[in-house]
């Protein structure tokens, strides 16, 4: 194995992470926990994924319905 130095593992280490972070919101859509503010308002402002359009209209009416 070779020997790193404690800077060049922690660049390592947020490069992973930041891929992980980077993977997981296109897998779900959703923010990862250490999202920021901004990230988080972008994901938010991104179009529905279409497979799911017709799911998110019937719960958006039946959200409508329950209201008095």
């Amino acid at each position: 194995m070779k020997e790193f130095d404690a800077r060049r593992l922690q660049k390592m280490a947020e490069k992973n992470r930041k891929a992980s972070q980077k993977r997981f919101e296109d897998e779900s859509g959703k923010p990862s926990i250490g999202a920021t503010e901004k990230r988080r308002k972008e994901l938010d402002e991104k179009a529905p994924d279409p497979r799911y359009e017709g799911a998110d209209r019937l719960f958006s009416e039946m959200k409508k319905k329950d209201r008095p």
